[in-house]
């Protein structure tokens, strides 16, 4: 009721590989592609605007990106901004083998959506970083949020 759903990234994407997918997402909606999350990343960062070289990395990017997307409350430490609206929860992610979850008010994963079956990208927000993590290589069965966007 809180945090909402879980989903593998196969299941998120309905079992459509492209970018830019409808998947799990309302008619008019699709799951955001890498892309579109550097666009948000750049817009929201107050340091590394859109089409920075920053968000080409991988692993940790951004100075606080990930701080002004995060909710001011519900984060074990260093709550967000949430200065855009985006109310990124910590809720945490399932784990692929043993089905648990974890990372509870610290972590919040995000699918995103790519052509292709192999290491599916995804993003990461911490209690305890203030930028965004971009990495894709994970295993298709962990449990991660989708967030959404507007065709």
């Amino acid at each position: 009721d809180v945090y909402g759903g879980m989903y593998e990234w196969n299941e998120a994407m309905q079992y459509v590989y492209t970018d830019g997918t409808q998947g799990i997402c309302p008619d008019a909606w699709h799951i955001p592609t890498d892309d579109e999350w550097k666009i948000l990343e750049g817009t929201v960062d107050n340091q590394y605007g859109v089409g920075d070289p920053e968000w080409e990395e991988y692993n940790w990017r951004g100075s606080d990106a990930g701080d002004n997307l995060k909710t001011t409350s519900g984060w074990s430490m260093n709550n967000g901004t949430n200065l855009f609206g985006f109310s990124a929860l910590p809720a945490g992610r399932r784990d692929q083998t043993s089905g648990n979850f974890y990372l509870l008010t610290s972590s919040a994963y995000f699918w995103l959506s790519q052509n292709g079956t192999s290491a599916p990208p995804f993003r990461g927000l911490s209690a305890s970083q203030p930028g965004v993590k971009r990495n894709g290589i994970i295993f298709h069965y962990e449990g991660y949020s989708v967030r959404c966007l507007k065709n």
